[in-house]
């Protein structure tokens, strides 16, 4: 007995309907013709039974869509729990279709799919009041992100002791490639923070922050910086050296506590050491 196999180019229009039905209901008649088996009755003394048949595929192509809708959801959820807090589960489900529609994952690693919903969000929204719904979104993906970034070992409190004041001051530090600096014209780090357990709301939301994605001990986390801060640690991201990254940061407080916010980033695991030491 032989099989008869499909040409090629009406495979590949299957594929294409099944990809449009899965994001519009809209295609559901046309894929279940497709999907109907070779010979099915379709004389009208069988009408009833082949309207039955295409309404069962129907049913299941609904349901299918209805699973992947579903998982991609909870994709962006995990992602993206303090806007969904902050927007709701309406807001979200609707945003989590057209984000979909929009920007079709090509991984199937769901743990990617979110990349682009920061950048999707500030055309998304249009209502003013939510403009910062995008700045607490790439403060979220930075630390999605930061849960799989490489490690590294960070030198411990007494070799960073040992290297002494005058060799830091001309070297080029390394960061932990799960950092990320970011600044925002709202306040998008105590908005995360206010989502913590004991955390507070903050007085205002139209605040400039800066905050500073770390992830000491493979827990990512949020530092609350300075813009003095700020400046000096996206130098030292971009290779300068620490006396250029203070330069920058004392250009805009002169009374930059460096001492401190070394603590901070060393305890942190945010500066892991220099550039060429063994």
């Amino acid at each position: 007995m032989t099989t008869t196999r499909p040409p090629a180019h009406a495979f590949d229009a299957t594929q294409r309907l099944f990809a449009e039905a899965l994001d519009d209901p809209a295609h559901d008649a046309a894929l279940a013709e497709c999907l109907r088996p070779a010979g099915s009755p379709g004389h009208a003394a069988s009408s009833g039974r082949a309207s039955d048949d295409a309404s069962l595929l129907r049913a299941r192509i609904g349901l299918y869509r209805g699973g992947v809708r579903a998982a991609r959801r909870r994709a962006l959820a995990s992602a993206y729990p303090v806007l969904l807090a902050l927007a709701g589960d309406a807001w979200f489900d609707a945003l989590s279709i057209a984000y979909a529609r929009a920007h079709p994952t090509p991984d199937g690693d769901l743990n990617r799919f979110g990349a682009s919903l920061p950048g999707f969000l500030g055309d998304y929204e249009p209502d003013p009041r939510y403009r910062y719904f995008a700045d607490v979104a790439r403060l979220e993906w930075a630390l999605h992100a930061a849960a799989f970034a490489a490690d590294v070992v960070p030198l411990t409190p007494g070799q960073w002791v040992d290297l002494g004041p005058a060799r830091l001051s001309g070297a080029r530090l390394v960061v932990h490639p799960a950092c990320v600096a970011l600044a925002s014209p709202y306040a998008c780090a105590d908005l995360w923070q206010a989502h913590r357990p004991g955390g507070a709301w903050p007085p205002r939301i139209d605040t400039p922050s800066w905050a500073l994605v770390v992830r000491p001990r493979w827990r990512p986390g949020v530092l609350i910086q300075s813009a003095a801060a700020h400046a000096a640690f996206v130098a030292l991201q971009r290779g300068d050296t620490l006396d250029t990254a203070l330069d920058e940061a004392f250009a805009l407080d002169p009374e930059f506590d460096f001492a401190r916010q070394w603590r901070a980033w060393i305890d942190a695991a945010a500066i892991v050491g220099l550039v060429g030491l063994p």
